[in-house]
């Protein structure tokens, strides 16, 4: 008669046990989040292979997690499916404080001119994308020009903003020291013939 009595609590005490309790499923459900998009916003250009997005808004809800589609960003962002902020987690959107950073080496002089070199021998040109027949008319430069190059993304086949800006910064911390040295010969040159001109007037 006990047994018969305390079976049936025993079975109601294991479900309620098992059960997960409410609001604590560690998994929160799937929804739309944007991706990091480029570090530097330099218009659209489609993403080979992603879908067109139709309905989806960040924050709803979607399934199945992972799915993406682009939403035609001018960063070039896309809609990610996921059950957290892809760039909020490690190894997010690109971050430059120096203690998310590890091998951190400045470049020297020799390194800066090597750079200016590189991007004075870009190519530049116009084109129009194939997948956007209709497109409109845009500039920049051919990868298979230049790489490899910090300025390239090889494994995307897309240009590395990035990169591409800070070769530009490169080339212009080099051409402000050549014009610093050119006008510091100048005012050299103008001294001397200031020196020389009462001389001449004798």
């Amino acid at each position: 008669m006990l047994h018969s009595r305390l079976v049936p609590g025993l079975l109601l005490a294991a479900s309620l046990t098992a059960l997960p309790s409410c609001g604590t499923d560690p998994t929160p459900p799937p929804r739309w989040y944007f991706t990091c998009g480029d570090p530097v916003c330099s218009g659209y250009r489609p993403p080979p292979g992603v879908p067109a997005c139709s309905s989806q808004t960040p924050g709803a809800a979607c399934a199945p997690e992972g799915d993406t589609c682009d939403p035609v960003d001018g960063c070039n962002r896309l809609l990610m499916c996921a059950t957290s902020d892809p760039t909020q987690g490690t190894g997010g959107c690109p971050i430059s404080r120096a203690r998310f950073k590890r091998d951190v080496l400045y470049l020297g002089e020799g390194e800066l001119e090597r750079l200016h070199a590189e991007l004075r021998r870009f190519r530049l040109a116009t084109y129009r994308y194939r997948a956007l027949p209709a497109g409109r008319e845009r500039l920049g430069f051919i990868i298979e020009d230049v790489e490899p190059s910090a300025a390239v993304d090889g494994e995307r086949d897309s240009v590395d903003l990035y990169g591409y800006a800070s070769m530009a910064v490169a080339a212009v911390q080099v051409q402000a020291r050549q014009i610093e040295s050119l006008q510091a010969e100048v005012s050299a040159l103008r001294r001397r013939l200031d020196a020389r001109e009462p001389r001449s007037k004798r």
